[in-house]
């Protein structure tokens, strides 16, 4: 059964620095495109040649998310490519390329941060060989990801390329910056240490960078943290970072959800995102990663890495790709989710190497054809196209519905905070802590049209949420005391 859910929607008075948030994020991270192009990858689309980013704008992809490593050419300089393509790739200058052509096509970016050389995921967080010398020194090692941020973040601001959300880190389950690497470089040697308070530090140096640039830059970007898990975990996950870690001050709480990793089914997928929302108000929730297969075969030497399909989406087919996605998508938007980005859909089959082998573990899950990188009509690349969205909440809907406006002064507050609220009816008020807990409330519902004032002064200094709720309609923003 499709659900319909009620639109609400919050008109604010845009502040210095604001860019204008899509009503939902249908996103695809292209950090392979251009060393793909590099490498002898031609895009087409109707066998046409044509710029791979249209292809995906002109679709309804309107966020790219990019992977930034800090110094990837330890690992990257001895792997022999193709003539032409150069030794470097997720470096800052190739990561300037993918954020201006995302902008030149009318698409916002997500830059993922990995603070690391090579990947950050679950089983590996390693330093980089940089900071190697204060790995033992939180101190220290905040100091080096705060400065390192906003080195990052002001260079891209200078260039005109702020991005409109940041990933402070990349499924960071274990910590953040928190193992040496062997020898080689690409494993384990040790891990640092396992406290959530250590971690916490860091996040929270590079969230104020973030805050500090965005403050003054041309787009003060929304800021994400990441994990991955199994579905019945991630309640846990943001507990432990908000409760031990002391990490607060972020936007979106995100995750990534394979089912070829994570067996659970799209109505188990929406149950987890809902129960996110309802426990987690004052933060946005989004899937950053998802993939889906539409072929078992594998057209290179590279091992496919994405290989079980879900059994309710069977037999594996391009068109059974875009079922998937599509459905998959709406679960997360009719649970409140704000978006749904997929990993790596062009990472096609060319003659370029990885430190695994040469050619694409995606081949067989990208949104082109193995022969001619032709864009598939039957597949899964179409699922960002907003026709099949129709009874959600779709821009359109969205568009015709009533302005709403409400105001909250003065923030910072003192003793006291007021709530004003146009909604049609009459609306509530509640004061909520960074956990989700109700501290205040307003005891008897407001005339819409009217404000009320609440009594702040018996909550100690810090951040906290104000949660405005109307007969169908809710919306909660962040509030400080001082």
């Amino acid at each position: 059964m499709k659900i319909t859910p009620f639109v609400f929607v919050l008109f604010l008075m845009p502040y210095a620095g604001a860019a204008q948030v899509p009503l939902f994020y249908f996103g695809n991270d292209l950090s392979y495109v251009n060393q793909m192009e590099d490498c002898g990858a031609v895009f087409k689309e109707n066998n046409q040649p044509k710029d791979v980013y249209r292809i995906f704008a002109d679709h309804g992809t309107n966020l790219v998310r990019v992977r930034l490593w800090i110094d990837p050419s330890w690992w990257q300089d001895p792997l022999v490519q193709p003539p032409g393509v150069k030794p470097h790739y997720n470096d800052l200058p190739d990561v300037e390329e993918t954020i201006q052509r995302a902008k030149q096509n009318g698409m916002q970016v997500l830059l993922d941060l990995h603070y690391s050389d090579f990947w950050a995921d679950p089983a590996r967080q390693l330093i980089p060989r940089a900071w190697l010398g204060v790995a033992y020194n939180p101190e220290k090692l905040a100091d080096s990801v705060y400065n390192y941020t906003k080195r990052v973040l002001t260079h891209l601001d200078a260039r005109g390329l702020m991005p409109e959300l940041v990933q402070v880190g990349n499924e960071n389950n274990g910590g953040l910056l928190n193992q040496i690497p062997t020898t080689n470089g690409f494993e384990v040697q040790t891990t640092v240490s396992t406290s959530w308070a250590r971690h916490g530090k860091l996040y929270n140096a590079a969230i104020k960078a973030i805050r500090e640039v965005g403050s003054s830059a041309a787009i003060n970007p929304k800021i994400a943290v990441h994990f991955t898990n199994a579905l019945s975990g991630h309640v846990w996950n943001f507990n432990n970072i908000i409760q031990t870690g002391g990490v607060t001050d972020f936007d979106i709480m995100g995750i990534s959800y394979y089912y070829a990793w994570h067996n659970g089914s799209i109505p188990e997928l929406k149950s987890t995102i809902q129960t996110l929302v309802n426990t987690f108000p004052a933060y946005d929730v989004m899937v950053l990663e998802t993939g889906y297969h539409w072929t078992t075969q594998n057209f290179d030497a590279m091992p496919n890495i994405v290989t079980k399909p879900d059994q309710a989406y069977l037999p594996v087919s391009p068109e059974k790709q875009l079922e998937y996605l599509v459905d998959y998508t709406r679960a997360v938007k009719e649970a409140g989710g704000r978006g749904v980005i997929f990993w790596e859909p062009a990472w096609v089959s060319t003659p370029c190497r990885t430190p695994w082998g040469k050619g694409s573990s995606h081949d067989h899950l990208v949104f082109f054809d193995p022969v001619n990188n032709n864009f598939m009509a039957n597949g899964g690349g179409r699922w960002t196209e907003p026709q099949w969205y129709q009874g959600t909440y779709t821009e359109e809907k969205v568009q015709q519905a009533e302005p709403e406006l409400v105001r909250i002064y003065p923030s910072p507050a003192i003793q006291t905070v007021t709530v004003c609220a146009g909604f049609t009816g009459s609306y509530m008020v509640d004061v909520i802590d960074v956990s989700g807990k109700v501290l205040l409330q307003t005891p008897a519902w407001i005339n819409s049209g009217h404000c009320t004032t609440l009594n702040v002064s018996s909550l100690q200094t810090g951040q906290y949420f104000v949660r405005v709720r109307g007969e169908q309609r809710q919306a909660v923003r962040k509030v400080f005391l001082n």
